[in-house]
């Protein structure tokens, strides 16, 4: 239940956080699109990255599954959450283009969910693989070196 109640509200903010109107407060310069469009394109290619190196693993619930075994290799080498990250980046860059406030207020309450929500995950997953603690004290959370229980 809890599961299925943080992939229901991260799709609720994602909706949120696309479908609202642009440039309600304010219209953001050329430099500032242009800086948005590379980190939506950042976040897309790093979860695509992401995405390829989980395989099996990969479900939209934040429990194992199962199937998939630790991966600690791609972008799990850097980040225990690559998938978090990159949603959060391509989220960043859509609230800088968008022009409105809640985009940004629904962005930043993303990147607050995925904060709870990797915590939680990350109870599970040192349960389900035996090597996880190892991994969590080597990798950082959502960016290398930041987010690991010692730190």
């Amino acid at each position: 239940m809890i599961a299925w109640s943080f992939v229901a509200l991260q799709a609720v903010l994602l909706l949120v956080i696309i479908i609202l109107p642009r440039n309600t407060d304010w219209q953001p310069t050329n430099f500032a699109r242009t800086v948005a469009n590379a980190l939506f394109f950042i976040g897309i290619a790093l979860d695509a990255w992401a995405f390829l190196y989980l395989g099996r693993g990969l479900t939209p619930s934040p429990l194992p599954n199962g199937a998939g075994k630790l991966v600690v290799k791609g972008p799990y080498a850097f980040a225990r959450h690559p998938i978090y990250t990159g949603v959060i980046i391509l989220s960043i860059g859509i609230a800088v283009s968008s022009g409105n406030l809640f985009v940004v207020l629904a962005t930043a309450a993303l990147t607050v969910l995925f904060m709870v929500k990797a915590r939680w995950e990350e109870t599970h997953l040192v349960a389900t693989f035996p090597g996880y603690a190892r991994y969590m004290e080597c990798t950082g959370r959502f960016l290398p070196c930041i987010g690991r229980p010692s730190s």
